[in-house]
Order: structure tokens, then C-alpha cells, then sequence
């Protein structure tokens, strides 16, 4: 079994499944990288998405967003085209089509924004991102964009 992340459930599955299962670990879950800066910023429930457009008109594209649920994707998408911002949106409740043509648009840099659940932190790469945004803290370290 080969993975390149391993969440508890997968680690509990090899050990009960496999015989005598290795796990080899390149880096660690969580270690941050020396060139990244992290903030923190605490904001009220109900002012999370304006608080969003704020931070993006301060952030030169491509950034990506993450939010843990597929109705926060979809709210967050919509009020960024509402307020005029190229974004595209991925989650695992949009067929294969719709997710390749927003990830190519993405990808192009014909949207500025990718918002997403961590559907597309899984297998993705964009060497290129400005910014990442975490719409909710991640309840799992492996999902920290």
C-alpha cells in the first residue's frame, strides 16, 4: 500500500490489513517551510466571508481558498463573482468536467482564485500560489494547506 499522505484511518486500515506493514516518512506532517509566513487572524463567524474580499484585494493573484464544507465553497464562490472576483471553485460534489475546466482555468491564470474544499490539496500542485487562504482551521494537520 502506497500513499503519500497517511490520515489515522489508513494507519489503523495497514495495520489491521497488512503483515508486518513499513512506513517510510519523507519530511514531517506540519512542519512548515522556512520561506512560508503564517498569520493568524481571529474574525467573527459572520464577517468571514468580507473579511475574505478584503484580504484578496490586499493579496496579488493566484490564491487559493480552503473551507472545510462544499456549501462554504459554493457560498464563498458566489459572493466572490458577485463582487467581481475571478474565481473558479472544486469540491467532490462537482463532476469530473466541472472540476478540470475550473482547475485549467485556474491553472491558465484566466481566474485569479481557486476556492476549494481539500479535494484539491489531494494530488494538485500549483507552484506558483501568492497565498493560501484557510476559510476554517483544518480539524486534520495532513489537510493544512
Amino acid at each position: 500500500m502506497f500513499s503519500a499522505t497517511m490520515p489515522k484511518k489508513i494507519q489503523n486500515f495497514a495495520k489491521s490489513a497488512l503483515v508486518k506493514p513499513v512506513t517510510v516518512n519523507v519530511g514531517r506532517a506540519g512542519a512548515a517551510s522556512m520561506n512560508v509566513t503564517q498569520e493568524v487572524e481571529y474574525v467573527k463567524h459572520e464577517a468571514k466571508i468580507p473579511h475574505l474580499l478584503d484580504a484578496l484585494q490586499k493579496t496579488p493573484p493566484p490564491v487559493i481558498i480552503f473551507a472545510e464544507r462544499k456549501q462554504d465553497v459554493d457560498a464563498i464562490h458566489e459572493y466572490l463573482l458577485l463582487k467581481g472576483v475571478e474565481a473558479v471553485s472544486i469540491h467532490g460534489g462537482k463532476d469530473q468536467d466541472e472540476r478540470v475546466s475550473a482547475v485549467t482555468e485556474f491553472r491558465a491564470h484566466h481566474r485569479d482564485v481557486l476556492v476549494a474544499t481539500d479535494v484539491a490539496s489531494k494530488g494538485l500542485d500549483f507552484p506558483e500560489i501568492n497565498h493560501v487562504i484557510n476559510y476554517d482551521m483544518p480539524e486534520d494537520i495532513e489537510n493544512y494547506g
